[in-house]
């Protein structure tokens, strides 16, 4: 999974230095330039921008339908915004005034007779120029919500060597390989690494697992869930695994009747190329989120792709979430440091739901990966195809459910299309905290509510909390600094002493509960 070392300093930058050169770029524009303030202007410059509000205080261009609902965690000055469409009211216009009643004339006397005169020449008629009215401006299209992107993978542990599958593309698909029911947990690898710097303790088997009860199998479902205070400092016993098989092209499955959530969470469902250093194998993002924020998909590679507009939206509108970051649309580069501004493509249905609103939505996720394209769907239960329901899936029938897509062969901008992925291994996690959750607590909508008293002040300032204040805490980015006993994130995962009763908190909350997943090739 991607790491987060370039989101904060790329969106202050985002942020702050657009506002600044936005009266070198206007010109003589009444409207706003992009992201800067438009409270007062109530428009932007550009087809593709609209002005949106975030509090009666603040309102910002952003590209058409790029603006969700809530916390933004590239907003460095944090707080909610409401997303309101900020556009100049229609002019009044003036009323017409009441005509005035022509005066009753006076009796005329009656005429003289007069000499008949000459004819008058006919005068010429005046020219009037009549003033052109310039057409309405066209509203820009609305864009999509700032992402929240994605961190960078850990390293695959040493494992052994798995067989990989290859299957040219015929339009039909079968059932290759499935985990269900009380054997479901036995082709997976658990992965014990934590390239995320975070409070997860991953178990490193299954026998592991077990004994920590974070792993659970029945007939009916399989169950991932977070465990209790490790004997390390600052985590919390929890699982990641992966398959031991890979597959070039297929259509995955996976149905869900619940989904982790919660402060200091970090839940993903992901791809990972395998033999290949990331993110050169290529990474697909399904379902990934942290704390209260939304969740959306997202392409990794190091290898040049930029997708064709009009192809990703051929089906319906798809936005990049990562646009903001990386100042185009659609461009899957992705290199992640203190100056990079390449945060790989996010192309997504709107809105983005957070894992709150997942869980209460149980469904299926599935990605057909083919030699052209990669496309993500999310079918609700109840509502699944015949098709899928018989093991006879045809995702060509599946547009309705569409959440995202990437068109690798339709774009000119991405050579190479059936290598941008390699084989493809299948991920679950519940990490806490680390390169995301935990830098962003400050920022999220609740969370800061939750657990120690957040001290907004010792968070942008980076000072230490003193032994004087023993129940406050602040946002702590672990790429930066190590600091876990002042982080309110780890501080609240780990729950040294039963203060915040964490573990009930979690227990409600944070797992993952499965009935199946089925690769078909």
């Amino acid at each position: 999974m991607a790491r987060w070392a370039a989101v904060a300093l790329v969106g202050q930058a985002v942020y702050a230095s657009a506002a600044d050169s936005e009266a070198a770029l206007r010109g003589t524009s009444e409207c706003t330039w992009h992201w800067g303030n438009c409270l007062s202007s109530r428009c932007c410059s550009g087809h593709d921008w609209e002005c949106y509000k975030k509090n009666d205080w603040y309102a910002q261009c952003r590209p058409k339908y790029d603006c969700a609902i809530g916390v933004h965690p590239e907003d460095k000055w944090g707080g909610h915004w409401s997303c309101e469409r900020w556009s100049a009211p229609a002019p009044t216009p003036a009323p017409t005034p009441a005509p005035t009643p022509a005066p009753t004339p006076a009796p005329t006397p009656e005429p003289t007779p007069a000499p008949t005169p000459a004819p008058t020449p006919a005068p010429k008629p005046k020219t009037t120029t009549s003033a052109t009215t310039a057409p309405p401006p066209t509203p820009a299209p609305t864009p999509e919500p700032t992402p929240e992107p994605a961190p960078a993978p850990e390293p695959e542990p040493e494992t052994t060597k798995t067989t990989t599958t290859s299957t040219e593309d015929d339009g039909s698909y079968s059932l290759d390989w499935k985990a269900q029911g009380e054997d479901f947990f036995k082709d997976f690898e658990f992965l014990w690494r934590d390239g995320n710097h975070g409070a997860a303790h991953f178990v490193g088997s299954l026998e592991e697992a077990k004994e920590h009860d974070v792993v659970e199998a029945k007939k009916d479902r399989a169950i991932m869930r977070t465990g209790k205070k490790s004997t390390y400092d600052f985590k919390r016993m929890t699982s990641k695994i992966s398959t031991s098989k890979s597959w070039k092209h297929f259509l995955a499955v996976v149905k869900f009747n619940h989904v982790p959530w919660g402060c200091g969470v970090w839940p993903a469902f992901f791809t990972l190329g395998e033999g290949a250093e990331w993110p050169a194998g290529g990474e697909m993002d399904i379902l990934e989120y942290a704390n209260d924020g939304g969740s959306m998909t997202s392409f990794h590679t190091s290898k040049e792709c930029k997708l064709d507009a009009s192809e990703v939206n051929k089906y319906k509108p798809l936005f990049d979430q990562n646009a903001a970051y990386n100042g185009e649309q659609y461009n899957c580069l992705t290199k992640y440091c203190d100056t990079c501004t390449s945060l790989g493509c996010a192309p997504n249905t709107l809105p983005l739901l957070t894992g709150e609103q997942w869980a209460n939505r149980p469904g299926s996720f599935a990605m057909q990966r083919t030699k052209e394209f990669t496309k993500i769907f999310f079918i609700p239960a109840g509502q699944e195809p015949s098709d899928l329901l018989s093991d006879k899936p045809e995702p060509e029938e599946w547009t309705r459910w569409l959440i995202a897509y990437y068109p690798f062969a339709a774009s000119k901008g991405c050579p190479n299309p059936d290598e941008i992925m390699a084989p493809q291994k299948f991920i679950f996690q519940i990490a806490f905290c680390g390169d995301w959750a935990s830098k962003i607590w400050g920022s999220t909508g609740s969370c800061k509510w939750v657990g120690p008293e957040y001290n907004e002040t010792a968070t942008k300032e980076k000072l230490t909390i003193s032994g004087a204040h023993p129940h406050q805490c602040r946002a702590v980015d672990p790429l930066a600094e190590y600091a876990p006993a002042e982080d309110c994130c780890t501080t609240f995962i780990r729950d040294e002493n039963d203060r915040y009763n964490t573990q009930s908190y979690l227990d409600q909350r944070a797992y993952f509960d499965i009935s199946h997943f089925k690769v078909f090739t």
